[in-house]
């Protein structure tokens, strides 16, 4: 057969699903209104994403419906950058009103020409829709053990320890003082949603932001560095 695939990279693997993405959809579709589209921040981040291969770190990028795989060749030196630019990506839908979450995990993996198989992506979808619950992206404990076994990586690395032991990627270290007040006010806005599933995702979000940039005396420990 020919051009018949046989090799295959182990690679970084972000599984990133978009919360509410059927609600946007319908937004866009059927309000009347003149608003911003959901359609034209979601491309208009995508852009901004595909732009990050410039920067050194060799991303594959693909979205379908309300999904995102982010991929880049099993390195340790890069996992930090790696890392930053989930979090970043993550922090840029915040910043549009658009929640996610996901997971991060290694594997084999084949991609070309639009065409996906792979180990780490079925690993960090696993995580995603088992572990995330919350928006947040979680990180493989395996992966973790990993890249971290043998040096002092671990304390270097933008993630953050929850109460449940898993470790996710620390996105509000992207909010700074110029976006506090606005995204304290969009978590404000949307955390009495009468949707229990809504409402205790932004209970997760103004405990988190809270943590980064107090303003109250936490009542718990749930977030902590590693």
């Amino acid at each position: 057969m020919q051009n018949e695939i046989q090799q295959f990279e182990y690679y970084f693997v972000a599984f990133i699903d978009l919360l509410g993405f059927s609600a946007m959809v319908k937004s866009d579709l059927e309000s009347i209104s003149n608003g911003e589209k959901y359609i034209n921040k979601l491309y208009k981040i995508h852009q901004q994403t595909t732009k990050l291969n410039e920067t050194g770190l060799q991303l594959q990028l693909v979205q379908f419906s309300d999904s995102i795989v982010l991929a880049t060749k099993y390195d340790k030196q890069n996992f930090n950058d790696f890392l930053n630019k989930i979090g970043k990506y993550q922090y840029d839908l915040f910043s549009e009103g658009i929640l996610s979450r996901g997971g991060i995990a290694f594997g084999k993996h084949f991609y070309r020409d639009g065409f996906m198989f792979s180990l780490g992506l079925i690993e960090a979808y696993n995580i995603e829709t088992s572990l995330a619950r919350y928006p947040r992206i979680i990180i493989s404990n395996d992966l973790l053990d990993i890249v971290t076994t043998g040096t002092d990586i671990l304390t270097e690395l933008p993630i953050i320890r929850e109460n449940d032991g898993l470790c996710f990627v620390d996105y509000f270290r992207f909010s700074n003082a110029e976006r506090i007040d606005t995204d304290r006010e969009f978590i404000t806005t949307n955390i009495n949603s009468k949707n229990p599933s809504i409402r205790e995702k932004y209970i997760w979000l103004a405990e988190y932001l809270n943590f980064k940039h107090p303003t109250i005396t936490p009542l718990t420990t749930r977030f902590k560095t590693v």
